[in-house]
């Protein structure tokens, strides 16, 4: 489980190019940030001074019981947006991005307990975060 940024992650190592990063000629900031466990939303506004691309990402940090990374990536989105202009960003959640393998079981559970949920530009670029809490059964 532990490869790439989630290693990183987890020994609290700064890597000189986190997982997404990307340059721009522009800054963006992130407001109004909404979650439950089926959708993540929230607003990317374009502050500089010219247009550009932005690739907001979701991350899902799980409750500690659940022994994983210290987060996951489980949605992606690439806006271009012109100086000054907003765009609300929608992600869907599944059972899947709560999941983790139950060996003994021999397939995908939800772990009960809170979940962060971070937005940012990168892995280490964290702009919004919340949580939200699942009991074991997963409901629509």
């Amino acid at each position: 489980l532990l490869i790439g940024y989630r290693w990183f992650d987890a020994m609290k190592i700064a890597p000189l190019f986190p997982f997404g990063h990307g340059l721009s000629y522009t800054k963006f900031a992130y407001h109004n940030l909404k979650a439950n466990h089926t959708i993540v939303t929230f607003t990317v506004e374009n502050t500089g001074d010219t247009a550009g691309w932005e690739v907001p990402q979701l991350y899902v940090g799980f409750p500690s019981s659940a022994n994983e990374p210290p987060q996951q990536l489980r949605g992606f989105s690439k806006h271009l947006l012109s100086p000054g202009e907003k765009v609300t960003v929608t992600m869907t959640l599944t059972e899947r991005a709560f999941s983790i393998w139950d060996v003994a079981a021999h397939s995908w559970t939800v772990v009960a307990g809170q979940y962060a949920i971070h937005v940012g530009s990168s892995s280490r670029d964290i702009r919004l975060t919340d949580s939200i809490t699942l009991p074991k059964a997963w409901t629509k």
